[in-house]
């Protein structure tokens, strides 16, 4: 389908002066800094310290949502950060607008009661999605009735389908001589991989690449608890 990225600055005034064509999927990417906030005026936001200290900021996601039809929520998220899409807030929506314009949410990363609070369940292949009727906070299976419908599996990365299956490969079979050939025994930085090789290796010689550092914390946190 053709599609368009716009960036988050600019989807009120896109959606507000109607420049969008019923012909194209409009794709939105959200980083870090666009769902929170410092909780202080006046500061400026830091990833590493939202990453160590949370409650010091607030969420803003929900400022999005009128202007969104679908939202894909793909991060990583545990109890100590903030929820992005709450129950409270979905109701508040649902009362003020007769026709709300998000019909679907899917919860890739699946947190139940997580960071989209109205995942209260796990979906499955069999029965993959739920309508979640906010003004009765109650909800049904399948995408009938009043509300949003939430899509969960917990197990998607498992479902891939055979027309994507083949494309990835097709995609990675170009970089497998590179990978072969390539001079593991430097560093991580000259080992004469391709970027996009480079950007999916995320442990090198044990150790976390740059780009998924930030995931050490996460392992000496587990470990502390006794988790493997």
């Amino acid at each position: 389908m053709p599609y368009e990225e716009i960036s988050p600055e600019e989807l009120s005034d896109f959606i507000k002066n109607k420049e969008f064509s019923g012909r194209k999927v409009y794709k939105v990417v959200f980083k870090e800094h666009h769902i929170v906030k410092p909780r202080i005026p006046g500061e400026i936001f830091n990833l590493q310290d939202y990453y160590e200290r949370p409650e010091r900021y607030t969420p803003v996601f929900e400022s999005y949502i009128s202007f969104l039809s679908i939202i894909m929520n793909c991060i990583y998220w545990s109890p100590k950060y903030p929820r992005f899409i709450t129950k409270k807030f979905l109701k508040q929506y649902w009362d003020i607008v007769s026709s709300p314009k998000l019909k679907v949410i899917g919860d890739i990363s699946c947190d139940i009661n997580g960071s989209v609070e109205c995942t209260f369940k796990a979906t499955t292949p069999d029965v993959p999605v739920f309508t979640y009727d906010p003004i009765a906070d109650k909800s049904t299976d399948g995408f009938e009735g009043p509300g949003v419908v939430i899509m969960a599996v917990d197990n998607l990365p498992a479902e891939i389908p055979l027309e994507s299956s083949v494309f990835f490969s097709e995609v990675l079979k170009q970089f497998v001589p590179e990978v072969a050939k390539a001079d593991y025994t430097g560093s991580f930085e000259d080992c004469n991989l391709a970027p996009e090789i480079k950007k999916a290796v995320i442990l090198y010689k044990g150790e976390f690449t740059p780009d998924y550092i930030y995931m050490k914390k996460f392992i000496e946190n587990l470990s502390k608890r006794g988790g493997k």
